[in-house]
């Protein structure tokens, strides 16, 4: 006498094991389940025929399975919709600036240079430093005495016929007194989606950053 065994899910699973699936992924869908349980009672043992509470019990774990599956890609979804959201909602900083910390300044569509630093005492006969690549002093600005807190810097940057001119990144040096943070605004020339899709990334001359990492977004 043929015995077959009672555990259909199982026995698909064995037959299976040396057949890949397109994907390369080892799945039951709903028909086939269905086609397996149909041909299980129909050719099963008459004397040792499936338990109602077996069989219940498989198809159980089956709708278990499938809506795993189901919700898996349900979240995968969401997940793809907020980041589109989230992209599309980061566009519109597209044009302007965010201050970022550095001490690295780009020029602006005016070509404007500016930044902010912040002192935690009083200082005197304080003076900015510009930088070329090179690290060439290419401007000086006398700052004078300055109280604690936050101070802006900005230069303006312009060819001989008065035409904003960008001059490449430069490099602030701060004399005459020690900054606790120096921040440079950085121009937003397109927006990207981060590799774990929780936040759109904001594309600058000095990289990518998450809006929410900015200091200020102008």
């Amino acid at each position: 006498m043929t015995t077959v065994t009672n555990d259909f899910v199982s026995q698909y699973q064995k037959k299976t094991e040396s057949v890949p699936s397109a994907n390369s992924k080892e799945s039951l869908g709903q028909a086939s389940f269905l086609k397996l349980m149909t041909a299980q009672l129909k050719f099963q043992d008459p004397f040792k025929p499936v338990e109602n509470k077996d069989m219940v019990a498989q198809m159980a774990q089956f709708s278990q399975v499938a809506g795993i599956s189901e919700m898996n890609a349900s979240l995968k979804a969401i997940a793809g919709s907020f980041g589109t959201s989230r992209l599309a909602e980061a566009a519109n900083f597209i044009g302007r600036s965010v201050l970022q910390d550095g001490d690295t300044a780009y020029a602006d569509a005016q070509g404007r240079y500016a930044g902010e630093f912040n002192l935690a005492n009083p200082a005197s006969n304080v003076s900015l430093e510009w930088l070329d690549g090179a690290g060439n002093v290419v401007h000086t600005q006398e700052m004078g005495n300055l109280q604690a807190g936050r101070v802006p810097f900005q230069l303006v940057s312009e060819d001989d016929n008065g035409n904003p001119a960008n001059i490449g990144p430069l490099k602030v040096r701060l004399k005459g007194a020690s900054a606790s943070t120096v921040s440079t605004w950085l121009p937003v020339t397109a927006v990207e989606s981060s590799s774990t899709g929780a936040d759109a990334l904001l594309v600058t001359p000095a990289g990518s950053f998450s809006a929410s990492s900015a200091r200020r977004i102008s």
